[in-house]
Formats: C-alpha cells, structure tokens, sequence
C-alpha cells in the first residue's frame, strides 16, 4: 500500500465532514446491534471545523448529510470486514502496524515532529488516524484472502488488446524539438527589455543564416539552462503538451527546418525539428505485462466489491430517517438498483453501468478497497 496515497485517503475522508448536530448518543445507524452515535461521526469532524468552518452553515445541510452517510457506511462495511476477519482468524501484528504508522510519519514528510504538527494544526486526531489504518491493514488482509488464486489467462490479455488497441494503445506522432530562448523582462534575471532580447535573438538568427550550426548557437546563446548544454534539445512531444504558439510553429516545421522568431510568455525563440514520429499502435508484446496487471486488478476489485456486498446482504442494517432519506436520494443517479431484504431491514445498493461492468457506488467500498 503507498502510504502518500493512504494519507491522502485519511485526509479526504476527514475532510467530507458531515452536519453539525449536538453530541449525543441517539444512533445514526446499526450494523449488527453495533450502534453509530453522533459522538463516533464527530470524532471525523475535528479536522473539518479547522480547516472547512462553512461547511457546518446551515445553508450546507444537504451536502453535509451525505457526507455524513458516506462516513456511516465507511463505518458500517469496516465492522464488517473486522467481523468477518473474526471468524476466520485474520488479522495483522503490531508489528506490521508499527511499520505501517513509521511509514506514514516519514513518507510525507520530514521528520515525526512535522508530521505531529501538520495533524494537530489542522485538527486531524491521531487515535482516529491509528484506527484508520489499522482498518486498512485488515481490509488489506481480507482483501488477499479473498482474491487469492484469481488470475488471468493468455488468451484474456490478448482479446483485450486486440478490441482496445486501435483505442487505448496509440502513440500519437511526435516530434523531437530543439530550441534557442531568449528572455526579457521578469523572466529574465538580467531583467533585459523586450527591444534588446529581439535584437539578441536576430543576431542569432543572422549567424545561423551565415552558416553556424543551430547546436552552436543554442549552446553559445540559449538561455533556456535545461537545454543551452546539449544543442537546445527538449526531448520528443505530440500536440497538447507545448504551449500553444510554441506548438503550432513547431508542428509546422519539417525535419531539419529553423523556423523564423516566435514569441511565448517564455522569451523570443527559435525553433528546430530535428526527428519525427508518425502515430503508431504499440505492440502486443510492449503492453502486455501492464494489460495483465490492469485486468488481475479489476477482476480482483470486482470479486472484492462483489464480497463486500455479500457482508451486507447477510447482515442486519438499520439507519436513522434521516440518513435513510439521504441515501435514497443519492441513489437516484443510478442506472440500476438491486434491493436485498435481511429480516424486516430493506437495503439498497445502487450499481452504475460502466465499460467494464457494473460496479457498487454505495461509498463503504470504495473508502476500503485496499491501495495497491
């Protein structure tokens, strides 16, 4: 699991925040006979009211709700997976944990004591922080339990290339670009005007028409330090990357041509093409080990959300009016609704159709879905 990416998630998620409502311990939802009070959601709000004080306005009590409902069933399927991991004797060590939590401390940022003083600034609590992960590191767990032995077979891959790859394997044409810039005004150190960069810039110009070599020049009198060592060469580009009155001269040129003297908020510019690539179809062999790990993702993540699913239907949830009307209501953006019936609790489970099948918008799984 990255742990940059994790950190991200705890932050994200904090940061959703839910309606202001006084603490009190009248359940929200219940999952199992495991009761979710106001005082458990507000233990996710301490960073919200640090750093987003407008989301507790009343003008934002709808957006605040659904945020609520999100963090409810981020709670509900992780007592879930903890239940499941119970019963057939999974878990991490402390151990791993500690690893974990080092790692989270140092990825981000410098030392422990800037990592103490990021959470305490913006109000995120380290005891929630630690829960989290430790949810993670058990949803991890169940995660490979649960997807083990799937793979994927050669002839998979090789369908998927085949019906993708005039789509999704193109390498758009490209061409390789070399440069002089000179610079005026703030993006000048010597702070030169813009008449004194144009005479510069001329003057390079004429040496290249009396017969200097572009390379020579752009080292002699680049003052782009990224390029002015190795002939103003800039690598290899397709359209879209270059700004733009920078691009439609440089697209124009043919192999070997200079063009005449372009102007971008960089400086004056000459400019050469010195390689082009037409468009092309990467081959089977180029991308086949990353379609492999792509499917084996989505095949795994797929059966995970599947199983997700499976621990909902099989237990007794119940949630309060108000979140019940939130969630109803999130749900009518989907395309398709199965409903599941556990005793006398209906839930619902909105899926939505994408290209590679249907996948579950509830929120639980994918706030628990393990990084990879």
């Amino acid at each position: 699991m990255k742990k940059s990416v994790f950190l991200f998630f705890i932050i994200s998620l904090i940061l959703i925040s839910t309606v202001t409502l006084s603490a009190c311990t009248s359940s929200l939802a219940n999952v199992d006979g495991y009761k979710i009070t106001q005082k458990e959601i507000d233990k996710y709000l301490s960073s919200a009211k640090v750093q987003n004080p407008d989301l507790f306005k009343e003008e934002n009590k709808g957006e605040l709700l659904k945020a609520e409902a999100q963090i409810i069933d981020y709670i509900i399927a992780n007592k879930l997976i903890e239940k499941y991991a119970q019963e057939n004797n999974i878990s991490f060590t402390e151990k791993e944990f500690n690893e974990e939590y080092d790692k989270l401390q140092t990825t981000s940022f410098k030392t422990v004591e800037e990592f103490n003083k990021y959470l305490k600034d913006n109000g995120i609590d380290e005891d929630l922080l630690k829960t989290q992960l430790k949810n993670q590191l058990l949803a991890n767990k169940v995660y490979e339990k649960v997807t083990t032995g799937i793979t994927v077979a050669d002839s998979e891959v090789r369908k998927y290339y085949d019906n993708n790859k005039d789509a999704l394997f193109i390498t758009p044409a490209q061409i390789k670009i070399s440069h002089i810039l000179i610079k005026f005004g703030d993006q000048d150190t010597a702070k030169k005007t813009k008449e004194a960069a144009l005479e510069k810039i001329r003057m390079v110009q004429q040496k290249i028409d009396d017969g200097e070599t572009f390379e020579n020049m752009a080292n002699k009198y680049s003052e782009d330090e990224n390029s002015n060592t190795k002939g103003g060469d800039i690598g290899y580009f397709s359209k879209g990357q270059l700004i733009a009155e920078f691009e439609n001269v440089a697209f124009d040129l043919k192999a070997g041509e200079i063009s005449g003297i372009v102007e971008t908020t960089y400086g004056f510019h000459l400019v050469t093409v010195t390689d082009k690539k037409a468009e092309s179809i990467k081959t089977f062999d180029e991308v086949k080990d990353s379609i492999k790990q792509y499917l084996e993702n989505s095949f795994k993540s797929e059966k995970f959300n599947s199983f997700l699913l499976s621990l909902k239907d099989a237990a007794v949830i119940k949630y309060s009016k108000d979140i019940e009307e939130v969630r109803n209501a999130t749900s009518t953006t989907a395309t398709q609704t199965t409903t599941s019936t556990t005793g006398s609790d209906t839930q619902t489970t909105t899926e939505t159709e994408t290209g590679g099948g249907s996948q579950s918008s509830t929120t639980q799984e994918s706030l628990i879905t393990p990084s990879s």
